[in-house]
């Protein structure tokens, strides 16, 4: 038989490892999040350099390309509808920088922050893919 004085403490240390179960959770969710927002803006990164890089080269970079490319990174698509969604939210294509030279196109983000539950993640020129330019025969 049970002593008065032990009456509830099994409820107790059910709230206090509750308690550490769902920091643990939320810690898991954060970290898994930021690994597969950073994952995500790497491809769309990566697909923009590509797409600047098989443009045909000109004298400075051109303005519809670096939109088209600025879309394509943020909406994954270089025209996209009205009310397109980002690949990842809050990303906008004021933050994708485009350094278009004759062997290369290089591809950046700055200033975006990954907002997580609770912390944001900042990724200042990164992911940052440069892609070299391929020559597509004679055009």
């Amino acid at each position: 038989m049970r002593r008065r004085s032990e009456a509830g403490s099994a409820l107790i240390e059910f709230a206090g490892s509750l308690i550490l179960l769902a920091v643990m959770f939320a810690g898991i969710f954060e970290i898994g999040y930021s690994f597969y927002a950073y994952g995500t803006l790497v491809t769309a990164v990566r697909a923009g350099a590509r797409y600047a890089a098989l443009q045909p080269r000109g004298a400075g970079v051109d303005p519809t390309v670096a939109a088209a490319v600025r879309n394509l990174v943020v909406y994954g698509d270089p025209a996209p509808a009205d009310r397109s969604k980002p690949v990842v939210a809050g990303l906008t294509t004021e933050q994708v920088e485009l350094i278009d030279s004759p062997d290369a196109s290089t591809v950046s983000l700055r200033g975006f922050e990954v907002d997580a539950l609770f912390m944001k993640v900042k990724l200042d020129g990164r992911p940052t893919v440069t892609f070299p330019v391929t020559s597509r025969g004679s055009q």
